[in-house]
């Protein structure tokens, strides 16, 4: 029995020696293909389809039908990984025709016709995330892959006897986040808007002249909002008169959602402006006269290129006139007494953003952005929705005069108010309101 026990201890050490000789026994350690860390994903069989819900937003039949007219050979495709990265891309009529090795673990398959653009006519983006999972030596198949609609869609339309009662260059306004695209009374081209948020918000403004009789035309502006659009989604709007006399008129709006067929109201009434457009000093005309310089900032009753001393008649009200519709519109505080630490005292900044005053900052951190809203309200200064979009603004800033006064002492101090208005289409004017106190 001794002579057994010693022969078998003899043996294993005999085959330990063998596996540590590269020429003998090997034993595998996971490293070799067969065990290794991988699977496959094959795409030979891979479809893919554009749809989008369409609705007759008359009848309210929905049906998905297939965007046949799209090709999707050149949609870019990528392979992401549970770390967010990339780790192939390819377009689509390139994809690999033998299965792709990866690590274990889950993935999304990403395609993807373009980029979406923040607005644009007639440019729809569509695109698909599919996720799947590689399991170790098995193959998995990608087969189909059904892409929609990544943006929001709008389109505009307005009865046959309401144009026939608007001034041609009346437009609606369409805004989605900080973009927006203008529909004229002819615009038959769809809009196409980036969705920033999951829940997203179509501001709408419009703005023109109506003339109940079609002759004596009167300046017109409303501003309506859709909320709770996605992405993927495709609002009608359409204005139409519920009512017209001479002096006393409201315009429907009827915004239909054709993925759920919602009809959303909006109660408009009211929306003709007694104030008549001016030209040439007489009441009517069919569209308001436009200055020169387009944007325009002016002072009333003053020339804004001159400075004035502040006295207690002293009166700062200003009109700002943008055809296309005010986009921006800020104004930096430049003075020896209202620094921008004294501001922050008073709750407010340097740099003031009218249209966005959340976005107000301190010229010395302009990236970091200081809520002026309340403080700008209480000053009487128009903010925001007062703002945004207006083809003519007042802007009164009599009541920041007396601020100024207090802080100033009786030496002689010069205070700057830089104005810069924007339009829609990016234009721009600047202009310096100067003002003087002490002695």
């Amino acid at each position: 029995m001794k002579l057994l026990k010693f022969t078998v201890v003899t043996l294993l050490a005999s085959l330990l020696a063998v596996g540590c000789d590269g020429d003998g026994l090997t034993i595998d350690n996971g490293s070799n293909s067969g065990l290794s860390n991988t699977g496959f994903l094959s795409m030979a069989q891979l479809s893919v389809d554009c749809r989008v819900d369409e609705k007759d937003p008359e009848v309210g039949v929905l049906s998905a039908t297939t965007r046949s007219s799209v090709n999707t050979d050149n949609f870019d495709c990528s392979i992401i990984n549970e770390n967010n990265e990339v780790v192939k891309s390819f377009k689509l009529s390139q994809r690999p025709t033998e299965a792709i090795e990866l690590a274990t673990g889950d993935y999304i398959f990403k395609i993807q016709s373009g980029e979406v653009p923040g607005a644009a006519w007639d440019t729809p983006v569509y695109g698909a995330e599919k996720p799947f999972k590689i399991v170790r030596n098995e193959t998995t198949p990608l087969t189909e892959v059904v892409c929609s609609l990544m943006q929001i869609k709008v389109t505009v339309s307005y009865s046959a006897d309401l144009l026939e009662r608007l001034g041609e260059k009346t437009l609606t306004t369409a805004i989605v986040g900080n973009n927006s695209l203008e529909y004229a009374l002819t615009e038959s081209r769809s809009g196409f808007f980036a969705a920033p948020q999951v829940s997203n918000t179509i501001e709408l403004h419009i703005s023109g002249t109506y003339a109940a009789d079609k002759v004596n035309f009167k300046p017109v502006e409303m501003n309506k909002e859709i909320r709770d659009v996605k992405a993927g989604q495709h609002s009608k709007i359409h204005f139409y008169i519920e009512h017209a006399a001479e002096g006393n008129i409201t315009v429907g709006v009827t915004i239909r959602d054709w993925v759920t067929d919602e009809v959303i109201p909006c109660n408009v009434a009211d929306l003709v402006n007694e104030e008549e457009w001016k030209e040439n000093g007489n009441g009517g005309g069919e569209e308001p006269t436009i200055p020169a310089e387009d944007p325009a900032i002016e002072w009333k009753g003053y020339d804004i290129s001159k400075r004035y001393a502040i006295t207690d008649d002293l009166t700062v009200d200003l009109t700002i006139v943008a055809s296309k519709g005010i986009k921006g519109l800020l104004c930096e505080i430049k003075s020896e007494v209202l620094t921008p630490d004294e501001l922050l005292n008073n709750s407010l900044c340097n740099v003031l953003n009218l249209c966005y005053p959340t976005q107000s900052y301190d010229s010395r951190e302009p990236d970091t952005y200081i809520d002026v809203e309340g403080a700008l309200r209480a000053l009487k200064f128009a903010v925001g929705d007062e703002v945004l979009n207006k083809k003519t603004l007042s802007l009164s800033i009599t009541q920041f005069l007396g601020m100024l006064k207090s802080v100033s002492g009786e030496n002689l101090k010069n205070h700057d108010f830089v104005l810069t208005v924007t339009d829609s289409e990016g234009n721009s004017t600047s202009k310096t309101l100067m003002l003087q106190t002490g002695k």
